[in-house]
């Protein structure tokens, strides 16, 4: 996929699905992010959601290293620690966002949580779901 440049560091940036790019899903503590085996999975199902819902979807946080984490008030065993996302509907609209939730449940993500403004995503091998 073609390289953008990014305004932030100069550096390319590729793109993982025709909406999402890898910064999208880094530490912006340290600009890392883990490639573990669910990665792509992930983000396939995040472009499924964007290309279906047809509306722009943003990226709050993906990948966290532990001292990102704890600045944030992360959960000492967060899932970001591995690799999770919220995300949220670009212009904040809570339909969007309930439209995005309920989608993210019949898409198989494991791990959804529902809060005001965004929805944390993961693929946690048992079903967990919340609201925040």
């Amino acid at each position: 996929m073609p390289a953008q440049e990014t305004a932030i560091t100069g550096t390319p940036n590729y793109y993982v699905t025709e909406h999402f790019i890898y910064s999208d899903f880094i530490c912006p503590c340290c600009d890392m992010v883990k490639l573990v085996p669910g990665f792509y999975r992930h983000v396939s199902l995040l472009e499924q959601m964007r290309r279906e819902q047809d509306f722009p979807i943003i990226v709050t946080s993906g990948y966290r290293c532990k001292k990102y984490n704890a600045r944030v008030g992360g959960a000492p065993r967060s899932w970001h620690l591995l690799f999770a996302t919220d995300i949220k509907p670009e212009d904040g609209d809570p339909d969007k966002l309930k439209s995005m939730y309920e989608m993210a449940v019949s898409l198989g993500f494991g791990g959804t949580g529902r809060y005001d403004i965004h929805l944390h995503l993961d693929l946690r091998p048992k079903v967990f779901r919340w609201r925040g």
